[in-house]
């Protein structure tokens, strides 16, 4: 098949390109990112341009974007959509519904059925996958494991510049005071229950609309209630539980954090440069004894992309507890998890202790992913249901 790939400047998943190369498909990937087809005229009609002129059985991006849906519907080209992130909010625009062209795939079940509720067309749960004929490739020196190697790492954003810390000093003292409370209420508890939204009222939701319109800016057809928790609560919870976790690790063991330029890190935290998905980012999985998983908080149940990365070079994952993980891997044998911050010190120190038992959980993820959830595979299911056999 001739495949397009539009990639998210945000999100370079160069994995699903090189997978589909593999497979032996005619693939391409587009030279501007889905942000800019997205929000520039002049780019539009480039891809449509672009479009008119290569004959492609389909178009794959990893994140939604409007204009390609509409585009690849005016000219009758299935769009698909291998969701990398959650939510997707662009596909709950008014205008996804009719086109039925696109294909939607989410990684996480409960937006999964969320979507289903909205009757959109073509949406589908779909796990996301590990590149394991990449890192198969990829060549780790002695002097790479030595300079990436310590007790732990993880890789990912702090999110100390969010939009709430943006907007709260537009809060009421005793506005303030409610949201501190509960940030407080949910934070460091991983058990599956939807503690922010159990405790927003709708007078909260009235009062968010009202000092801060900007959370409201987009028609999305999505609730006051929930725009306030994934958009704008979600991010402001997860800087405090990773700063917070990242700053108790720190007092323990030599614990790296790689992330961005512009978060701002506390003192006594191991920083070190934002790295690239497709070379550093593994050789730190591998090297480290521990490799820590804290999940976006907007991510509700699904497992995200960082734990299959992690697997994919038989690297340890210790990841807070997500209702998915069960589903997808073998507690105590392909991933271990916590759902307070006591347990999550409690099974450092022991897997720090017990390298046997630590590297064999490792090796079983990595097996359980190439077995399970390659891009291969995942990407043979969006085929087969683009273009079911007759």
């Amino acid at each position: 098949m001739k495949i397009l790939f539009i990639a998210s400047g945000n999100q370079q998943i160069a994995s699903i390109m090189c997978a589909l190369d593999r497979m032996g498909h005619e693939t391409g990937m587009y030279p501007k990112s889905i942000e800019t087809v997205d929000s520039i005229e002049d780019e539009e009609k480039r891809l449509k341009t672009f479009l008119m002129n290569n004959k492609v059985d389909f178009v794959i991006s990893n994140l939604f974007a409007p204009v390609i849906a509409r585009l690849t519907w005016e000219l009758e080209i299935k769009y698909a959509v291998y969701g990398m992130d959650s939510p997707m909010y662009e596909t709950y625009l008014p205008v996804i519904p009719r086109y039925d062209n696109c294909y939607l795939f989410f990684f996480d079940k409960r937006e999964y059925q969320m979507a289903r509720r909205k009757e959109y067309t073509n949406v589908y749960y779909l796990p996301l996958a590990a590149d394991v004929a990449w890192t198969e490739s990829l060549v780790i020196t002695d002097e790479e494991i030595r300079k990436y190697g310590c007790d732990m790492s993880f890789v990912g954003s702090l999110y100390s510049n969010n939009i709430y810390d943006r907007y709260s000093e537009r809060f009421s003292d005793e506005a303030g005071q409610i949201f501190s409370e509960i940030m407080e209420r949910s934070a460091f508890q991983w058990d599956g229950q939807d503690r922010l939204g159990m405790l927003l009222t709708p007078e909260l939701t009235a009062y968010i609309r009202k000092v801060c319109p900007e959370v409201y800016s987009k028609p999305y057809e999505l609730s006051d209630e929930y725009l306030l928790k994934e958009y704008f609560l979600a991010r402001k919870l997860t800087h405090i539980e990773r700063t917070l976790l990242m700053e108790l690790l720190a007092e323990r063991y030599d614990i790296h954090l790689y992330t961005r330029s512009d978060e701002i890190v506390p003192e006594g935290i191991r920083r070190f440069p934002e790295v690239s998905q497709m070379t550093g980012g593994f050789k730190i999985f591998y090297s480290s004894k521990i490799n820590l998983n804290i999940t976006m908080r907007s991510i509700e149940s699904g497992v995200p992309l960082r734990v299959f990365d992690i697997m994919s070079v038989g690297g340890f994952v210790l990841s807070n507890y997500q209702e998915e993980i069960p589903e997808l891997f073998e507690e105590g044998k392909e991933i271990v998890t916590f759902r307070t911050p006591e347990e999550l010190v409690d099974k450092a120190d022991y897997y720090l202790k017990h390298e046997k038992e630590r590297m064999r959980i490792g090796l079983n993820g990595y097996q359980k992913v190439k077995k399970c959830y390659t891009y291969e595979q995942q990407l043979n299911k969006i085929i087969s249901i683009l273009f079911p056999a007759p």
